[in-house]
């Protein structure tokens, strides 16, 4: 009987966080979707790229909100159990109020593990590939970027302005400058041309115009061509979207091996990739995402200690409504905790560690407090 009725109850936490979960997750997910819709207006990037991007960033989301939605179910279905006075069956089965207690910390610590284990490897290996499909995309759209009498400078190391464009896509008066050679500048003008596609290579035909050549060398050779007609290829040029990898993408050993190279005051040769720059500043946010996808897991298990708090509240105490408040701000403030916690990490190892206790201590405190509370028998 006590095994079915702690199935139920954990059925009951389970299900209520998954509905929260997921909710929160998915607004957050379309508020965010809407803002990347910029990769397609702005930086010319196809849907295909913007979905596996936006599809990509789901579980990051998800992991955010997991500690804030694990509180709240806990204590929802809590508060509901004391209403529908169903928090009885435990009482008259014999099961007291601290192995209940007992019994959500468990539940903590399972979900501690899998999140650890979701922003550990999940969450940065999925924003790698999100970051990946805009590394070695090129520009889809170009042709949507292009907008009479502007300037266009979302293409890296290209900008062209138009003068007319039809609804045909003809273009008059067109001005181009291409410095994708650092030692080579090209500014283009045309009177007439035309953006056309051949598969998924795109081109530029420009028509009656001249190609001015600059050479950046110690002489600065400059040269001036004119054509009645020539091509310009599109397809190797990459927009302006941050390419650069962020801590948060990051594989963890990269980040072990980055704090590693500063700790103690050595220097260590890691095979570091290229794409990631070692510093101290950078090891020192390292630190802190390490922390954020290990330490501050655990302030689970604490927050289901602060919300089993809520078995040893007294219904008929005419002070019971505002226990009750002060529970749930208790855990609004662990939540907020684990949010700065890793804000005061820095280089000194001695800090860090002293930093990386506090979520201990706050399970020590917390269940030392609810031990009290169960010899007290409130």
């Amino acid at each position: 009987m006590e095994k079915i009725i702690f199935r139920k109850f954990f059925y009951d936490i389970i299900s209520f966080f998954l509905i929260v979960s997921l909710s929160l997750s998915l607004i957050t997910w379309i508020i965010q979707s809407v803002n990347y819709l910029d990769f397609i207006s702005r930086d010319g990037h196809g849907f295909k790229v913007y979905f596996s991007f936006i599809i990509l960033n789901f579980p990051k989301i998800f992991s955010k909100v997991i500690i804030f939605s694990y509180f709240l179910s806990l204590f929802y279905t809590i508060l509901k159990y004391q209403s529908n006075n169903e928090i009885l069956i435990f009482w008259t089965n014999g099961i007291s109020k601290f192995k209940l207690v007992n019994f959500i910390i468990k539940v903590s610590i399972i979900l501690t593990i899998l999140q650890i284990l979701l922003v550990y490897f999940v969450v940065p290996k999925a924003q790698d590939y999100s970051r990946d499909f805009i590394r070695n995309s090129n520009i889809d759209l170009f042709s949507s970027l292009i907008t009479e009498k502007k300037f266009i400078d979302t293409v890296k190391d290209f900008t062209i302005f138009v003068e007319k464009i039809d609804d045909q896509g003809n273009m008059e008066n067109i001005y181009l400058k291409d410095s994708i050679e650092k030692d080579n500048i090209q500014i283009i003008s045309a009177r007439s041309g035309k953006i056309v596609e051949n598969g998924a290579d795109k081109y530029l035909i420009l028509n009656f115009g001249q190609i001015l050549d600059i050479t950046n060398n110690n002489y600065g050779d400059t040269k001036v061509i004119k054509f009645n007609n020539t091509t310009f290829n599109l397809s190797y040029f990459k927009s302006k979207s941050t390419t650069f990898p962020k801590i948060q993408e990051l594989n963890s050993n990269i980040l072990i091996d980055c704090i590693q190279n500063f700790a103690f005051g050595e220097r260590k040769n890691y095979s570091l990739p290229s794409i990631f720059h070692c510093s101290e500043s950078s090891s020192i946010k390292s630190a802190k995402e390490l922390f954020n996808r290990s330490i501050k897991q655990l302030y689970l298990i604490s927050l289901g200690i602060v919300a089993s708090i809520l078995f040893f509240t007294n219904d008929k105490s005419s002070k019971n409504y505002i226990y009750k408040l002060s529970i749930f701000l208790l855990g609004l403030i662990f939540i907020i905790l684990s949010e700065l916690n890793s804000e005061f990490l820095d280089i000194s190892l001695e800090t860090n560690i002293l930093i990386s206790l506090i979520p201990l201590l706050l399970f020590m405190f917390s269940y030392l407090a609810v031990f009290n509370l169960s010899k007290k028998n409130i």
